[in-house]
């Protein structure tokens, strides 16, 4: 009788311990579930300010887009006939618009003076009626740009592309008609200046200039205004393209 009090006693103990076990249980299970609950209320709290702002349509952290470096728009002026002009057999023309035009073309011709600030020992010159334009350097002519039709020359800036501590121009340049106008870039090295480099990249209807910005060579979209009457213009960049770099003597461009 005893042994069977002792085995009820110790099963009921055992079943209290079961319990409390059980209990203790739930209640950690309850705690925790509390924790993760008020956890993720405080953390939902703490975004709702960002998330309106982000339904406003603003940003939390805006990165700011920097500004392009603008290019002053100069008044080229024009100049009927200079002595840097070239003849009209140096103007690349074909011999059949020569004789069809060459009276007409030694009359009105107008050139405009397009050299850098501070360059020494050429010139450049671009012609208004023509849209032709070359570097004239130690009395040889040298051609800059595609094309015959257009407005030739747009920008150029000197630089030294390649490291060899001999000018270059970087210049960017308008050719076509019609439906069929293409603005582009191109490199004179004055150290080669036969073996002119293009780039690759062409934009349709539309102009290009380029800057030098912080050690990069910085090609941008613009908007040309024109003066008919006297062939001055002005370039305002609208939009970067890329980053002009040079490469085994060509010159490449690296869209942004």
């Amino acid at each position: 009788m005893e042994q069977e009090n002792k085995r009820t006693n110790q099963n009921a103990s055992g079943g209290a311990k079961k319990v409390l076990k059980k209990g203790a249980f739930v209640v950690i299970c309850i705690v925790i579930a509390v924790l993760l609950l008020a956890g993720s209320v405080l953390a939902t709290l703490k975004l709702m300010p960002k998330i309106k702002k982000s339904c406003r349509g603003g940003t939390a952290e805006a990165t700011p887009t920097p500004e392009p470096t603008p290019v002053p728009a100069i008044p080229y002026i024009a100049d009927r006939n200079p002595a840097s002009a070239p003849p009209l057999d140096k103007l690349g023309l074909t011999d059949g618009h020569l004789e069809e035009y060459g009276e007409y073309l030694s009359d009105v011709t107008r050139w405009i003076d397009m050299t850098p600030d501070g360059a020494k020992g050429y010139t450049v010159i671009r012609s208004i009626d023509l849209g032709v334009s070359y570097v004239v350097k130690d009395g040889e002519y040298f051609r800059l740009g595609e094309g015959e039709d257009g407005k030739g020359v747009l920008h150029l800036i000197e630089t030294d592309m390649n490291g060899d501590d001999e000018p270059d121009l970087l210049y960017t340049y308008h050719f076509g008609a019609n439906e069929d106008q293409c603005s582009k870039v191109g490199w004179f090295d004055f150290a080669d200046p036969e073996n002119k480099a293009f780039s690759g990249f062409s934009l349709h209807d539309g102009f290009l200039v380029v800057v030098e910005e912080n050690g990069e060579y910085v090609l941008l979209r613009a908007e040309r205004s024109a003066d008919i009457e006297t062939g001055s213009f002005g370039l305002t960049p609208t939009e970067r393209v890329g980053v002009i770099v040079e490469q085994y003597g060509g010159i490449f461009l690296i869209m942004e």
